[in-house]
């Protein structure tokens, strides 16, 4: 067990940390704001400690199996979790809708299991810049997202435009990692 790879399992810990604090709002039309500014620097710090562990990974050249596999399952749950949650929020399904989230979700699906027949077949099948992006601009809305619940109206214009860039990150990227993966998919010629 590596540093990255501690740093990597320390986000679940800070994932439920933040799925905790907006689980324990009981009244989602008028949240206590103090919980949801918790979950958001939280998730700030969760979110930061992504790019952290990877790029020490890289740096030190200490990327393993483990963290190919468990970074991006972190991710998904960070994610797709905080959407999930954020569905129980009037403030958020202003702009947040139950389709996005299973678009996002089943993309999730798809690249996990696209992910495990790649690395099965012996080959690394690691996140890639589109991947990439696509967390920063889910975690961007997320964020932005978690301002409308506190009560702060300001960041809606973030919050609008992250979940339609997101949207769009998210579709191409799964496609992409569909279509890098074909050989091992499909068998066709590279």
């Amino acid at each position: 067990m590596n540093l990255p790879n501690l740093i990597t399992l320390s986000r679940l810990a800070l994932t439920a940390v933040v799925f905790g604090c907006l689980e324990a709002v009981s009244a989602p039309a008028s949240p206590p704001p103090s919980l949801v500014w918790t979950a958001f620097v939280v998730f700030l710090v969760a979110a930061f400690s992504d790019f952290v562990d990877g790029w020490l990974a890289r740096r030190w050249g200490m990327v393993t199996a483990f963290g190919r596999v468990a970074d991006p399952f972190v991710d998904k749950v960070l994610t797709s979790g905080s959407f999930v949650i954020l569905l129980k929020f009037p403030a958020a399904t202003a702009v947040l809708t139950t389709w996005y989230v299973v678009v996002v979700i089943a993309r999730e699906f798809l690249v996990t299991a696209v992910r495990g027949v790649v690395e099965a077949s012996g080959k690394p099948f690691p996140a890639d810049r589109l991947g990439k992006w696509k967390m920063v601009a889910q975690c961007w809305t997320i964020g932005a997202l978690l301002t409308m619940c506190a009560g702060t109206d300001v960041w809606v214009w973030a919050a609008v435009g992250g979940f339609w860039v997101s949207l769009a990150l998210t579709v191409v990227s799964g496609a992409n990692y569909v279509w890098k993966a074909r050989d091992v998919l499909f068998g066709g010629a590279k």
